[in-house]
């Protein structure tokens, strides 16, 4: 899915690592660069890839590369995207 690679390279690219190192178990937390700034830019992404519209809220509740991943699937089969 052409759009999922996007979306993990452009937040590979923000949190300043390799994309091969973007598993599921990645926790923002340990990132030097999960801060405000970095979660709104998520929220830009998740809009410019998916044409989706998800909470500042939403994102701070996922600790992890997974979490929010089933947070954009959950939402596109919500909005059937």
């Amino acid at each position: 899915m052409m759009e999922m690679d996007n979306f993990l390279a452009e937040l590979a690219d923000l949190l300043e690592i390799e994309k091969s190192d973007l598993n599921s178990d990645y926790r923002f937390e340990e990132n030097e660069n999960w801060d405000s700034v970095a979660l709104i830019s998520v929220i830009v992404m998740v809009d410019e890839n998916f044409q989706l519209t998800i909470s500042n809220e939403a994102i701070r509740k996922c600790m992890n590369v997974e979490d929010l991943l089933k947070l954009i699937n959950d939402k596109r089969e919500l909005v059937g995207n």
